[in-house]
């Protein structure tokens, strides 16, 4: 099991480096073409495990052509690895719990050599945006256990297949905060009662 400081110490660099990134991207500038970026995920806050950044941009109108924009600047660069386009407008978009958007999942090579997965979004209708949500109603619940349980559950189960696919980081959170589960062992029973199944 890993230490609670070294989790905490890794969450802090990571937070860090997040920073680094936009910085060295320059982010803000060029999301701020399309709307109002707004740093959400684990980097906002602060349970990073790894090195992946979500960005939520508030669009006053989605505008495909200043997207494409910010992608077309983005695929320039040479520590951009890949970039994946998806449109979840109109049709697209079979959930109407969730707002229409379009996304650019970006792989980058930072200044200092480390690979980053970043998730960018661009909605019209930020209160139906789960993540900016997430970033009001969360922090209030982070105590000093449920942030240290979180880290530990996420850096275990980070390593593993399913994770991003049939898990994502939005369970471990409502296991711990909503079921008070604290080990990686008591969440992959917790899955179990949910008909997750894992070995």
């Amino acid at each position: 099991m890993i230490k609670q400081e070294e989790l905490l110490a890794r969450q802090l660099q990571l937070q860090a480096e997040a920073d680094s990134i936009v910085e060295e991207m320059h982010l803000k500038q060029l999301l701020t073409e399309a709307g109002t970026p707004v740093k959400v995920g684990s980097a906002a806050l602060g349970l990073m495990a790894w090195r992946d950044l979500d960005i939520t941009v508030v669009c006053s109108k989605l505008n495909i052509a200043a997207i494409s924009g910010i992608a077309s600047q983005l695929m320039s660069s040479p520590q951009v690895r890949d970039l994946k386009f998806i449109n979840d407008t109109g049709n697209w978009n079979t959930d109407p719990a969730y707002p229409d958007g379009y996304f650019l999942g970006i792989t980058y090579e930072s200044n200092i050599g480390n690979k980053w997965e970043l998730d960018i979004w661009f909605v019209d209708e930020p209160e139906k945006q789960p993540d900016l949500q997430h970033i009001r109603t969360m922090p209030d619940r982070l105590t000093p256990a449920a942030i240290v349980s979180i880290l530990s559950i996420k850096t275990v189960w980070s390593a593993r297949p399913e994770y991003g696919k049939q898990v994502t980081s939005f369970d471990i959170y409502t296991a711990v905060l909503d079921s008070n589960v604290r080990t990686p062992d008591e969440f992959k029973n917790w899955l179990g009662s949910r008909n997750n199944h894992f070995h």
